[in-house]
């Protein structure tokens, strides 16, 4: 019970002690930390002022591919400089080299069927051939002679006036008489027949076999040339000379084709960087493209690097570029100018937030 009366009061004064001593350290002044770095100073009296990007001349190219595939080879790499149609990104090419490989076999046999179709018509425009004529003459003058031997056996039976055992012998030397004069007429038939060559209708059926084999030769040089194109489409190459900016794309990746797809790389000529500018449109009536401008690079550095006036985006848009600054307004359409950097610093790089300035109107 008295260790009680004792304590208690101990208690209570220690609360009072330590509130106390958080009353004091609430009420202390704040500590003055180092100041701001304080900005440039900005060379117009009358200004303009605006937010810009960094972007490559050529502005951020999205390259992608036009058919989807695996990924089999990345020739390049970030910050590389490439020129163009230099390949990039190789899809899985095997089905496409086998019907690149089918088609030109077909390519061949179409060939060798106009070949054989040449050779026929030029077989029948050279007929009559001088080989021919002999034989089909020779084989004229044979049938003749055998003819006129037939009928010398025939002839020197019926001077015969006592046959015996020859009596029966005529009819068979009348059937070859009649055989040898049937086969004569055959032989002169096809004199007659190489004499005249080619039939105008022969030569006229060969000169269109000629022509369907052309028409077919045709169909397979534009599946050749399809396929070969659909082979080259696997092939992703630059389309400009440019740098590498951003790599998306790794062996073994599926990446899809189409408007929603992602992009392969980012390509960009940054030989020369510019400045996407956006400028109030309360501010527009104030602006002046002959003015003089330069851009402040945020952070620590108090570099400024002059302007060189590009071109004007002729279509007043709504604001995408932000700050993330507290005040900063982003219900409001901007007009976006274009400058050039002269001789930047060598860290400035795309897609850097910068701050311009540019020498307004004069008021009256």
């Amino acid at each position: 019970m008295k260790l009680r009366m004792i304590l208690l009061p101990l208690l209570a004064l220690g609360g009072f002690a330590l509130t106390g001593v958080a009353i004091a350290r609430f009420n202390a002044a704040a500590k003055i930390g180092p100041p701001p770095i304080a900005p440039a100073p900005i060379p117009f009296p009358d200004r303009v002022a605006g937010t810009g990007i960094v972007e490559p001349a050529s502005e951020t190219i999205l390259v992608g591919t036009q058919v989807g595939g695996v990924v089999a080879s990345v020739a390049v790499t970030e910050g590389q400089r490439v020129t163009k149609g230099q390949p990039l990104v190789e899809l899985d090419a095997r089905e496409a080299d086998a019907r690149v490989a089918s088609a030109r076999s077909k390519l061949a046999a179409a060939k060798a069927r106009i070949d054989a179709a040449e050779a026929r018509v030029a077989q029948l425009v050279a007929r009559p051939r001088a080989e021919d004529l002999a034989e089909a003459k020779a084989l004229v003058e044979a049938r003749e002679a055998a003819l006129g031997d037939a009928r010398g056996r025939l002839e020197r039976l019926l001077k015969v006036t006592d046959r015996g055992t020859t009596a029966n012998e005529q009819p068979t030397l009348e059937f070859g008489v009649a055989l040898a004069i049937a086969q004569l007429a055959d032989a002169r038939a096809k004199f007659a027949r190489v004499e005249i060559g080619t039939y105008p209708e022969d030569l006229a059926v060969a000169r269109g076999e000629v022509r369907i084999a052309e028409a077919e030769l045709a169909s397979v040089e534009a599946e050749v040339a399809q396929t070969e194109v659909a082979r080259e489409l696997l092939i992703v190459r630059a389309p400009i000379d440019a740098t590498v900016l951003k790599l998306d794309a790794r062996v073994g990746e599926y990446k899809s084709a189409g408007p929603n797809a992602s992009a392969l790389l980012r390509l960009g000529d940054i030989s020369t960087l510019h400045v996407r500018t956006d400028i109030d449109e309360l501010d527009g009536w104030r602006f002046d493209a002959s003015g003089k401008a330069v851009a402040s690079i945020r952070g620590g550095s108090k570099t400024q690097v002059p302007l060189r006036f590009v071109r004007l985006v002729p279509d007043v848009a709504a604001k995408r570029t932000l700050t993330g600054e507290n005040g900063e307004r982003i219900d409001t359409r901007v007009i976006q100018v274009i400058y050039a950097l002269e001789n930047p610093p060598a860290f400035v790089q795309p897609g850097m937030l910068v701050d311009v300035a540019v020498a307004a109107k004069p008021t009256p």
